[in-house]
């Protein structure tokens, strides 16, 4: 996994208020440019097991790294013979083939750099052209 560039001065202002530095000591030890009240949100999330992958940048959805090449390669592949598959499609697809979660925002941006965003159907065109 790629390492967020705040995940360590995360882990390291967390490790620091749970040892009981206050939270000013904390935030200047891990050098994050952060609020009393991020500091303690960030602290309360590590808490709980199921706020935890937010506080320290785990499995964030829609992450750019996670289509990476060999899914950018299959995202090419699948849509340029369909080019009229929604997004909504190719995110179910791109769970089933590489267990990734990927939001319809960030597929319709790596489909635009790409080249094979989605076209409209002809019916669609067609009634677009007659207004």
């Amino acid at each position: 996994m790629k390492d967020h560039r705040d995940r360590r001065a995360r882990l390291q202002l967390i490790e620091y208020m749970f040892a009981g530095y206050s939270w000013q000591e904390a935030v200047a030890q891990s050098q994050l440019n952060i609020s009393r009240a991020t500091a303690y949100r960030l602290r309360q999330m590590a808490c709980d097991e199921e706020k935890a992958k937010r506080a320290f940048l785990d499995d964030r959805h829609g992450h750019p790294s996670r289509l990476t090449q060999p899914a950018q390669a299959w995202l090419t592949a699948f849509c340029t013979p369909n080019p009229q598959v929604a997004s909504s499609q190719v995110q179910t697809e791109l769970k089933t083939q590489f267990g990734i979660e990927v939001s319809v925002s960030q597929i319709n941006r790596v489909r635009a750099k790409l080249g094979v965003s989605r076209q409209p159907s002809g019916s669609v065109l067609a009634a677009s052209k007659k207004n």
